[in-house]
């Protein structure tokens, strides 16, 4: 079983002790220790937690999803930039009319590539917008959907909003109520 060399040692345990409570790994020893352990384990390895927020059932999903590159690992600043770079060529295809004479890239094939690898990267907002405005393209075999986040969840917050005079200490930081109305 091969895993992607982005997840760290403690990544690994985590997620192994969220799918089974009962797989303890030693928090002591190395990467490469755990990943050889979870090598020679994976084969006794159930899966009990399948209510988990990796979305995995299965074992076979959980050896793709330790393949493939670990979708929450945080960016480098040359990373992020590189990203928000395709993701503005790719609004930059959208917003003139779908034409790929007009934009930077020489096939549409290219646009897909460029789409599946900055896709997982939904949290910064330049990618949102250009997975939202390339999903309007007819060439599109189907819609491009964000990896394991629902985005239409909008914090919900309570606001009391008071009226009256109130007078601010700066030296104290302290805010004086005098009259509240």
């Amino acid at each position: 079983m091969k895993i992607h060399k982005s997840f760290s040692k403690l990544e690994l345990i985590d997620i192994f002790k969220m799918l089974n409570n009962d797989f303890i790994i030693d928090r002591e020893l190395n990467k490469k220790e755990v990943i050889e352990f979870i090598e020679k384990k994976i084969r006794s390895f159930k899966i009990i937690n399948t209510n988990n927020k990796y979305n995995i059932t299965t074992i076979k999903e959980l050896k793709k999803f330790l393949k493939n590159e670990n979708a929450n690992k945080v960016l480098s600043v040359k990373d992020k930039s590189n990203v928000i770079l395709q993701a503005k060529r790719i609004i930059n295809y959208c917003e003139n009319n779908y034409d790929i004479d007009l934009s930077t890239f020489s096939n549409f094939e290219e646009i897909e590539k460029a789409t599946n690898e900055i896709k997982n990267y939904h949290y910064i907002s330049s990618v949102r917008k250009a997975i939202n405005k390339i999903n309007g393209d007819t060439k599109l075999k189907e819609k491009i959907k964000f990896n394991n986040v629902n985005l239409d969840v909008k914090p919900q917050y309570t606001i009391k909003i008071r009226k009256g005079i109130f007078r601010y200490d700066m030296l104290n930081c302290k805010l004086e109520v005098i009259e509240e109305y």
